[in-house]
């Protein structure tokens, strides 16, 4: 076992440093007054203001989930590089593996959009991959892009090399002889009409494009198959598609069947010949690599789903209308060819399933993996090695498919809403596209991090709401698609259904026939007025106040009620009725917490709803101005006012990707814009205003977060590390003052204490600021980590009392310094001046200009350290022991100017020592660690004598003076002897086990068993060590007494005589 030293802090130490560049605002913002009128145009933007929002080095923590995954849309692998593989997600960018898999990195974090459509890696140049941006899987929660990129060093940069129109891109091929040679697929908008669709072309690696094959405005291109022996042969698919906010319309006149013969400069159309007659809708392709005559289609079509020809497109043959093959032709419609075996076909859909009969029977594959899959990748050289894209993530297998690895690693969750309980630590809970509901503490209190087995699933299927019940948070009341409401108690595993209404399957198909009619997001909330009503959003509000067992209507029907958007989504060809597009429902319910019964309701034909007696009487009203049925996303009450507040709406299902925010100080019977300055063609998906600054409001649009600090009238991005993603829904958690935020594509993310962006105004005016330290706690860690060093890990907050301090200017002379002082006035820790870090001079505290975050992780000022250690893990402890329990003083000298905050440390909650046991611990501890400093110094001058000892011996030896050096040699080796009563002098880890330690030793022992209360065992051993210590020191300073003696004959002898060290008290 190992007895390497380690500090005596209760928990290991967290250092976390952060600061923010200045940015000059007013003090206090004024809330816009009400609007006289209908709702206001927005005013004009404000200039960008210089130097750039102070929020650049303010990092957020990503804490997952991953075991959940998230939708991946295109895979890529390389031929000669058996560990090199990319994934392209729906929104979560695009990731790099270089060891197969084992870990991945985010090599598109950056760019402007998120969504994946096509990733591709040239064949002949494993450094040039390509990839198309906006996913063209275009279900209801798909997001756009902004054209083609290239990267030429792996992925390290990027450039945008055209297509910029083209919101989604489909497949991309590359030319395996002619890397500069190739040809995209370009899907274009779901929502409307554009020119920017069809098949384009480059022959100069994307300087120049040309588009060659274009059917109409609302056709794209589906999919491409290149011939790899005979580049110029090219397949493509022409797909008719509009998406509507309450429907979706997937094939048409404009669709079909393409052959190129020359790289994809022209086209020809291929019709009759076995293929089907009439409108067809999504076709998916593959051409064998191993005989280039057989060619498989997959078509969505009125009767059939996969044909193939054995003649390079001459004729056809139906050979499947198995919808295995293709069971949502609109979502899936992918197939595959085995590179050495042209009837060996796998086919993509709900599940993956593979043909060994040219396409006529097909058995599923992978089934413990996942289900809804969107892309497949085979390697062209070894058809064992296949990598699957799904709606949990990747899996892939190098064995043929016998075995498959599933994505654990990928923090790609595509979260809807985000619910917190008021634990501590509290829980966060979150709702994932196609991968359940999940719940976790946001600190695990395990130092290896948040793992992914700290993650438990509320609810199955499609997650989208997850919320603790406030009364008693192990109840976490959870939703699936279109009201699936269940309530499960995660201490005893309990749930029960606590769906409203249930459908029956004819009231599923046509909601027209339904009593009430659910979102496939459909709301969850509680009053904040009373933690035992509950409520969930159909068409109207239902009410629980028995944790969802019961429910009454407390409301009209909150829509317009379009009975023309409830027929069945779908067609022409095949209808899809998952519930994703039921309309006429609600999105969000909340109350307001500053007035009893006042309750806000969005719906996502426009609607708002808003009671002021707790169902009673209700009023729906449209905000004037704003185009028909936007989605009205969130309506967030203001935690100051009750007359006020803040919607926003989307309408980019109706092709209007403008911002729609608004806020009302007058119960809505005015609105204004508050839009301002975000991007023009970026759509807002939530609004929250902060819970204690009314001029602070946070806004999630499709790319990212931004903040207003003057109530909406300007924003400022507020990503500040968070990669580039859609953003769904915030939430502040009051206890903690944290900001959590649920991304659609890159799951969780957190910004911890949000006390100095509240304050920051303040600051500002004064030149200076120590922020006030809110309560921090002193969590007892426990590692629990099983290895699964590939799984993803989340970040835990950081560990002790955060100091964060805004300064004007920053002095890299005299920078920061800090002393933290007990109740009675005792120092316990002082940082100041500068350290080394790689070679250079960096301050101990963070020194920037604006805001400065460092984080105290309760120890105290630490020992002398053994210099002469074997390792310098060895050394002995850099800290004191970590401060009990109690209120402390931070003294935080900067700018010149010296600032005093009191701040409370409190013990772990789950923890039942008193605080006596607490001080009486910490006293022991202080006691025995500066008895080992002492022991650490007394080693630290018998170093330095010995040193004296060899270079007196040399000079002595020199001169031949024999009597000095048969005394240096006696001193030498009383020096040894007593080196030896305070140290083993251990050089690896398990030298204990080979010979006994000595004193430094067994105060280590002591240090293992003093790591909380003190037992009785523990003091006997103190006890023995203390007379131990007391010999050892009086023989140490017995034997410095020894050391004049040899002096004054050197000095006899004419040499000059060793300096000697000192004694110890």
């Amino acid at each position: 076992m190992s007895r390497t030293p380690i500090r005596w802090a209760l928990a290991a130490a967290a250092l976390f440093a952060l600061s923010l560049p200045s940015l000059a605002r007013a003090a206090s913002a004024a809330s816009p007054a009400p609007a006289k009128t209908a709702a206001k145009a927005s005013p004009k933007p404000t200039p960008t203001p210089t130097p750039p929002p102070p929020y650049t080095q303010v990092t957020w923590r990503e804490i997952g989930p991953a075991a959940g995954g998230g939708r991946v849309t295109s895979v890529a692998g390389s031929a000669t590089n058996v560990k090199l593989y990319f994934v392209g997600s729906a929104g979560g960018g695009v990731w790099k593996t270089i060891n197969g898999g084992f870990t991945w990195t985010p090599v598109f974090a950056n760019q402007k959009v998120a969504a994946i459509g096509a990733v591709t890696i040239d064949p002949s140049n494993n450094n040039n991959v390509w990839v198309g941006t906006g996913e063209s899987n275009p279900r209801n929660d798909v997001s756009y892009g902004d054209g083609l990129y290239k990267s030429t060093n792996g992925g390290i940069t990027w450039k945008r090399v055209g297509l910029k129109g083209v919101r989604a891109i489909s497949r991309i091929v590359v030319d395996p002889k002619d890397g500069n040679h190739v040809v995209v697929a370009a899907f274009g908008d779901p929502y409307r009409n554009s020119v920017h669709r069809g098949v384009y072309v480059t022959f100069d690696g994307g300087k120049t494009w040309k588009k060659t094959l274009y059917l109409a405005p609302d056709s794209g291109a589906s999919d491409l198959a290149m011939v790899p022996s005979d580049p110029n042969v090219v397949y493509a698919g022409m797909w008719e598609f509009r998406r509507k906010p309450w429907t979706f319309r997937s094939g048409g006149p404009n669709d079909g069947l393409y052959k190129s013969v020359d790289g994809g400069k022209s086209w020809t159309k291929l019709v009759g010949n076995g293929l089907p007659a009439g409108i067809t809708g999504r076709i998916g392709l593959a051409v064998s690599q191993s005989d280039p005559n057989y060619v498989y289609a997959l078509i969505e079509a009125a009767h059939g789903i996969l044909w193939r020809s054995e003649d390079a497109g001459k004729s056809w043959k139906m050979v499947s209308d198995n919808t295995l093959v293709d069971q949502r032709p609109f979502y899936f419609t992918h197939i595959a060819v085995d590179p050495m075996n042209p009837k060996k076909v796998y086919a993509v859909s709900e599940l993956t399933s593979v043909s060994t009969d040219g396409g006529k029977k097909f058995h599923p594959i992978a089934l413990a993996v996942h289900v809804d899959y969107h892309a497949i990748w085979i390697a062209p050289n070894d058809p064992s090695r296949i990598m699957l894209g799904e709606d949990g993530g990747y899996a892939l297998t190098v064995d043929g498919g016998a075995n498959w690895f599933f994505s654990k690693n990928l923090p790609i969750a595509q979260i809807y809403h985000v619910g917190l309980s008021n634990e501590n630590p509290y829980e966060v809970c979150a709702g994932l596209q196609d991968n359940n509901a999940f719940c976790a503490r946001e600190n695990s209190l395990d130092p290896s991090g948040l793992l992914n087995k700290y993650w438990k699933v509320s609810v199955g299927g499609d997650g989208e709401w997850s919320v603790p019940d406030p009364s008693n948070p192990n109840y976490i009341w959870s939703d699936s698609e279109n009201g699936s409401v269940v309530v499960w108690n995660k201490k005893t595993q309990d749930q029960w259904s606590a769906q409203p209404y249930l459908q029956g399957v004819k009231e599923q198909y046509d909601l027209r026939t339904s009593k009430y009619r659910f979102n496939w997001d459909s709301p969850i909330a509680f009053a904040p007025w009373n933690p035992h009503i509950g409520w969930v959003g159909g068409n109207v509000v239902f009410q629980s106040t028995d944790r969802g067992k019961s429910f009454k209507v407390i409301s009209p029907d909150l829509t317009l009620n379009m009975k023309s958007h409830q027929i069945p989504s779908g067609g022409p060809i095949t209808h899809d009725v998952s519930g994703a597009e039921y309309s006429d429902t609600l999105l969000d319910i909340e109350g307001s917490p500053v007035r009893k019964g006042e309750i806000w309701t969005g719906a996502d034909d426009g609607v708002i709803g808003l009671t002021v007696d707790g169902g009673k009487h209700w009023k729906k009203m449209l905000i004037p101005g704003v185009p028909p049925y936007g989605r009205v996303e969130t309506v967030a009450p203001s935690p100051f006012d009750a007359a006020t507040a803040y919607v926003s709406i989307d309408r980019h299902r109706s092709g209007d990707y403008k911002p729609y925010v608004f806020v009302t100080h007058n119960y809505g019977k005015t609105w204004s814009s508050i839009a301002s300055n975000l991007p023009k063609n970026v759509f807002v998906r939530t609004i929250r205003p902060d819970i204690k600054n009314s001029s602070i409001l946070y806004l999630g649009n499709e790319t990212g977060i931004f903040v207003s600090f003057n109530d909406g009238q300007s924003w400022e991005s507020f990503k500040n590390g968070m990669p580039t993603v859609s953003v769904r829904d915030i939430r502040m958690q009051p206890t903690f003052d944290d900001l959590v935020v649920a991304t659609h594509g890159r799951s969780i993310y957190i910004m911890d204490d949000m006390t100095p962006i509240q304050q920051l105004a303040r600051a500002e005016a004064a030149g200076g600021r120590f922020f006030p330290v809110r309560v921090s706690y002193q969590y007892t860690l426990h590692e629990n980590d099983e290895g699964t060093y590939t799984d993803f890990v989340g970040n835990n907050p950081p560990y002790g009392a955060i100091f964060d301090y805004y300064q004007k200017t920053a002095n890299a002379k005299t920078p920061p310094s800090l002393q933290v002082f007990n109740a009675r006035g005792q120092l316990m820790r002082s940082i100041s001046g500068t350290h080394k870090v790689g070679g250079k001079a960096q301050p101990r505290l963070p020194n920037a200009v604006g805001l400065n975050r460092y984080v105290w992780d309760y120890g105290t000022n630490g020992v002398a350290l053994w210099k002469g250690a074997a390792k310098k893990s060895y050394q002995g402890f850099p800290e004191g022991p970590a401060v009990p329990p109690g209120t402390y003083t931070a003294k935080l000298t900067f700018d010149g100017k010296t600032y005093t905050r009191r701040f409370v440390v409190k013990p772990d909650p789950r923890s039942k020592f008193t605080q006596a046991e607490y001080d009486r611990t910490f006293a022991f501890s202080m006691k025995y660690e500066t008895m080992f400093g002492k022991i650490d110094t007394m080693l630290n001058n018998l170093d330095a004598l010995k040193k004296q000892l060899d270079a007196a011996q040399k000079a002595a030896t020199a001169k031949k003076a024999t009597g000095v050096t048969a005394a240096l040699s006696a001193l030498a080796g009383r020096r040894q002897g007593m080196f030896d009563i305070l140290t083993a002098n251990y050089q690896n880890d398990e030298d204990s086990i080979e010979r006994p330690g000595a004193l430094r030793e067994d105060f280590e022992q002591l240090y293992f068993a003093a790591q909380s209360l003190i037992t009785p065992p523990t003091l006997a051993f103190a006890h023995r060590l203390d007379g131990k210590y007391a010999r050892a020191l009086g023989q140490y300073n017995a034997f410095v007494g020894t050391i004049p003696a040899l002096q004054a004959e050197m000095k006899a002898a004419g040499l000059k005589p060793i300096a000697g060290i000192g004694t110890v008290r």
